[in-house]
C-alpha cells in the first residue's frame, strides 16, 4: 500500500508496539507484534466517525430535505420505548430483537446527531451518561449471534463518543473505553480481534468492518489499541482478498449473505473514505452487486446461489449494499435495486441520513449488456434474452477457486429460467432437519448432487468434514461422486494465500465471450477446466456452456452444455444432473421439464446427443434429497416456507451405457411455452474432431477431444426451413482462419481471439472447411 494515498489523514505504521492499557481479555501470547504496514491514521479531531466537520453544513441542509425528515419520523418511532404489548409479543430474544434498535440506542443516536448539527449540550449529556449505562449492561455473550447486538452497542456508543466528545469528562471517556474493549472481548471475535476469518464468517461481517473499526476511530486519541489492531488486519488480512475478489465482479457467499458480508466491506469502505483516507478497497468493489441486476428473476427473485431460503412470496431485496454502493460510487443501476426496497436494519437506517445522496436516481438495466462474464476467482456467466416478463435467463458456472463457508460445491453447474425455474439449484438451507451443517445441509443441499452438475462414483471414496462447524459433527459426509471438500475437514478458506494455494483452487476458465453484438449478443460462451474440483478419482473434466439467445418468440433460447469426462477407473460410474421442481417426462433420449403449477408457463426439452446413454430419473416425495441410498430429509417450515417447492423435487441422471474411462456429453436443451408445440428440431454433428448440435438457424461446434484445434477442420451443417444459417465453432487456436462451404470461399480471413477461441459467421447449409493460417 502506497504511504502517500494517506497523507490526507496522516499514516501509520503499524509495529510492536501497541499503547492503550486498558483492561484486556487476552493471554500475552496473543499479543504479538504484527508486520509494519502502512495505514491511514485517524485525525486528530472530531467528528471523525461516520463524517467530517466541514460535512456538518451540508447535513444541516440535508435535513431539511423531505427524504430525511421522513427518515427522522422513523427514527423518532424507533426511539419510543415499546409497548408492554409489543414486549409480550417478542419472545426471541435473539440479535434480531435488538437489531429493531427500539428505544435507549435509538434515541442516543438522534441526541447526538442533535448535538452534532445543531449544538444542543442538553442532548448531548444525556445521550452520554444513557448510552454509557447502557454499555455498561450490555452482556449478550455469542448465542444465537448476539454478538451483533454487542457491534452494535458498539457503534452507537462510537457515534456518541465522536460526536458528543468536547462535552465529555475525562472520567467518562475512560469508562467508554473501558466498556468497548470489555464489550469487544465477549463478542466472537474476542479482544484483541482473533484474525482467523478475513475471506469467510462472523468477523467477515459487523463485528470488525463496522462495529470495532468505528469504536477505535471513536477512541484512537485515548486508546490506539483498538483502531491498531483493526486497521493491521484490515490492511495486511482483508484489503488483498478483497480487491482479488472484486476484480471477478462477483461474490462467493452466496444470495442470501451478500446483504451481511458485502455490506458490510462497503461500510468498511464508508467509514474510513469518510475518516479521509480515500478509496480503501479496490473500485471493482463498484461491479459486484450487478451479479444480482443479472440473476433478478421477472418475479422478483433471483437465481440462488449458496445456502438460500427459497419463498416466492417474498421478493429477494439487497437494499443495504445496495444502498451503500450506489451513493458511494454514485451509480444509479445500484440505485434502482435500492429503490426496490429502501428499508435497512434499525442499526444501518442513520446511515442514510449521513451518506444517501438523495439526489441519484436509479436507472433500469434495460440498457445493460444482456450477457455479463465474471473472472477470477469465479468463472461465472449469466446470459439473458431481455430484461422483460418473458426474459429466459441462464447461468453458467466454472469455480475457480472455492472459499466454503456458506458457498457450495457446484463447479460447472447451470440453471435455466423461462416462464418458470426449470434447471434449478436444489436443497434448502434452513428446514425441519436444522440450518447450517445439519444434516440436510452437509449431505446435499451445500454438496455437487444438488445441483446441475457432473458426479463421477467411485464407491470407496471418503468425504471428511468433521472440523467444519454446525450441527453435524460427524466425522465424513456422505459420498455424493461429487466434488471434494477443500480444507482439512472441510475447513472455510480463511486467507488470502490459502484462497490461491492448491488446496483451495478448483478450476480454471479456459475461454469465455459474446457476441457477436456486445449489447444483445447471439451468443454466450463459456469454458472451464474443473478437473481440481474432484479427487484423484478424474484425470480430466472439462465442460463448455453456449447459451444461444435466438431472438424467437416460441423458442427463444437454447442451452447448449458439452462435456469431456477422464475417469482415473473405467469403472467409475459418471452421472449427469438436471433438477427440477415437476416431474420430467422421459423419451428415448430426450427429456422434458414443465411448469404447470404457480403462475408459471415454461418448459425445457433436453435432447441428449451423446453419448449412448440411459436416462432415468430420481424424486417425488422420500426421494427429493436422495443420496445413493439415503434421504436426507429437510422440508419447509411455517417460519420458512416455500409454497412452490423451489427447494427441488425431482432430478434427471444421465449415465453412459458403456463403461469406459473416457466419455464426452452433449445435451441441447431449448426452453418454449408448456404447450411445446413450437419446439425445434436437434441434428447431430459428428466428426473425428468436432462434435455439435443444428437447432432452428443456428449450428455449435466443439472439438472432440477438449483440446485447441488447427490445420483443416471439415463438418456439414444439415439443411433446414432456413437459407442462412449462424455458425459458431468454439476451441480453435487463435490466429487467422479461412471458410469455405461447397467449395466457395465465404470468409478469406476472419480473426480468431486468444480470449474465446471461436469462430462465428452466417452463410448457408452445406459443407464447412475450416483452414488456419
Amino acid at each position: 500500500m502506497k504511504i502517500s494515498k494517506y497523507l490526507a489523514v496522516g499514516v501509520l505504521t503499524i509495529s510492536a508496539f501497541l499503547t492503550c492499557k486498558a483492561e484486556r481479555t487476552s493471554s500475552p501470547d496473543k499479543e504479538k507484534p504484527v508486520e509494519s504496514v502502512a495505514a491511514p491514521v485517524p485525525p486528530s479531531e472530531h467528528p471523525r466517525l461516520y463524517i467530517r466537520k466541514n460535512d456538518i453544513q451540508d447535513l444541516r441542509l440535508k435535513l431539511q430535505t423531505e427524504s430525511a425528515k421522513k427518515i427522522l419520523r422513523q427514527m423518532e418511532k424507533m426511539g419510543e420505548d415499546r409497548t408492554p404489548a409489543e414486549e409480550a409479543k417478542e419472545t426471541d430474544r435473539g440479535f434480531r430483537y435488538y437489531a429493531k434498535m427500539r428505544g435507549l440506542t435509538t434515541k442516543a443516536q438522534l441526541q447526538a446527531l442533535n448535538y452534532l448539527v445543531y449544538g444542543t449540550k442538553s442532548e448531548a449529556r444525556t445521550a452520554i451518561t444513557t448510552m454509557l449505562d447502557s454499555l455498561k449492561k450490555t452482556h449478550f455473550g455469542t448465542a444465537s449471534d448476539l454478538s451483533r447486538a454487542s457491534g452494535s452497542m458498539l457503534m452507537v456508543g462510537a457515534i456518541v463518543y465522536d460526536w458528543c466528545y468536547d462535552q465529555m469528562t475525562s472520567e467518562e471517556r475512560q469508562a467508554y473505553v473501558k466498556e468497548f474493549i470489555r464489550i469487544s472481548g465477549t463478542m466472537e471475535s474476542g479482544y484483541p480481534p482473533k484474525r482467523t476469518e478475513s475471506v469467510a464468517g462472523h468477523l467477515s461481517e459487523w463485528m470488525i468492518l463496522r462495529d470495532m473499526l468505528s469504536a477505535g476511530i471513536a477512541v484512537y486519541d485515548e486508546c490506539p489499541d483498538i483502531y491498531n489492531y483493526v486497521i493491521s488486519m484490515l490492511t495486511e488480512d482483508y484489503k488483498p482478498v478483497r480487491d482479488f475478489i472484486y476484480s471477478g465482479g462477483n461474490y462467493h457467499q452466496g444470495t442470501s449473505y451478500v446483504n451481511v458480508r458485502f455490506g458490510n466491506d462497503m461500510f468498511a469502505q464508508w467509514i474510513l473514505h469518510k475518516m479521509g483516507a480515500g478509496d480503501f478497497f479496490n473500485a471493482s468493489q463498484q461491479y459486484v452487486m450487478y451479479d444480482f441486476i443479472y440473476r433478478r428473476r421477472p418475479d422478483g427473485l433471483v437465481l440462488p446461489a449458496g445456502d438460500t431460503n427459497h419463498n416466492r412470496n417474498s421478493m429477494d431485496y439487497y437494499s443495504l449494499p445496495c444502498f451503500l454502493a450506489a451513493s458511494y460510487y454514485k451509480d444509479p443501476y445500484l440505485q434502482y435495486e435500492f429503490e426496490r426496497k429502501m428499508s435497512l436494519d434499525g442499526s444501518c437506517i442513520i446511515f442514510r441520513l449521513l451518506w444517501q445522496d438523495f439526489a441519484l436516481r436509479g436507472t433500469p438495466p434495460d440498457d445493460l449488456p444482456l450477457s455479463r462474464f465474471s473472472g477470477t476467482p469465479f468463472g461465472w456467466m449469466i446470459a439473458r434474452t431481455g430484461w422483460g416478463d418473458d426474459s429466459v435467463i441462464a447461468e453458467m458456472k466454472i469455480n475457480e477457486n472455492f472459499v466454503g463457508n456458506h458457498q457450495h460445491l457446484d463447479g460447472g453447474s447451470f440453471q435455466l429460467y423461462y416462464r418458470g425455474p426449470l434447471a434449478i439449484d436444489t436443497g434448502l438451507y434452513q428446514g425441519t432437519d436444522g440450518g447450517y451443517n445439519c444434516s440436510n445441509n452437509k449431505n446435499y443441499t451445500k454438496r455437487t448432487i444438488a445441483h446441475n452438475s457432473l458426479l463421477i462414483y467411485d464407491p470407496s471414496e471418503v468425504f471428511e468434514s468433521f472440523n467444519y462447524g454446525g450441527s453435524d459433527q460427524t466425522p465424513t459426509a456422505a459420498n455424493d461422486g461429487g466434488q471434494r471438500m477443500p480444507g482439512e475437514g472441510w475447513k472455510t478458506c480463511n486467507s488470502f494465500k490459502d484462497l490461491l494455494g492448491e488446496e483451495y483452487t478448483v478450476g480454471k476458465t479456459l475461454a469465455h465471450g459474446f457476441g457477436p453484438d456486445a449489447k444483445t449478443p447471439e451468443y454466450t460462451y463459456l469454458k472451464g477446466d474443473i478437473t481440481k474440483a474432484y479427487s484423484s478419482k478424474v484425470n480430466e473434466v472439462r465442460r463448455s456452456f453456449v447459451f444461444l439467445n435466438m431472438k424467437d418468440s416460441e423458442v427463444p433460447g437454447v442451452l447448449m452444455v458439452f462435456d469431456r469426462i477422464v475417469a482415473s477407473d473405467p469403472s467409475f460410474k459418471k452421472y449427469w444432473l438436471l433438477h427440477s421442481i415437476e416431474e420430467p417426462q422421459i423419451d428415448d433420449n430426450s427429456f422434458t421439464v414443465k411448469r404447470t403449477l404457480d403462475g408459471d408457463k415454461g418448459m425445457l426439452k433436453c435432447d441428449m446427443l451423446f453419448p449412448e446413454a440411459g436416462i432415468e430419473k430420481i424424486g417425488g416425495r422420500g426421494k427429493e434429497f436422495f443420496v445413493f441410498g439415503t434421504n436426507y430429509e429437510s422440508y419447509p417450515t411455517t417460519s420458512r416456507p416455500d409454497p412452490t417447492k423451489e427447494y427441488g423435487q425431482w432430478r434427471i441422471q444421465e449415465s453412459p451405457r458403456q463403461v469406459r474411462s473416457e466419455d464426452i456429453f452433449l445435451n441441447v436443451i431449448q426452453v418454449s411455452d408448456n404447450s411445446g408445440e413450437a419446439l425445434k428440431n436437434v441434428a447431430k454433428i459428428d466428426t473425428p474432431q468436432l462434435v455439435g448440435a443444428f437447432i432452428g438457424d443456428r449450428a455449435v461446434l466443439f472439438s472432440r477431444n477438449g483440446s485447441s484445434l488447427d490445420g483443416t477442420l471439415e463438418f456439414s451443417v444439415p439443411s433446414g426451413a432456413d437459407k442462412k444459417v449462424k455458425v459458431l465453432v468454439t476451441d480453435l487456436k487463435p490466429g487467422i482462419w479461412k471458410v469455405t462451404v461447397d467449395g466457395k470461399s465465404v470468409k478469406s480471413a476472419v480473426k480468431v481471439s486468444e480470449q474465446d477461441g471461436v469462430l462465428y459467421l452466417t452463410a448457408t447449409p452445406g459443407k464447412y472447411i475450416l483452414s488456419s493460417k
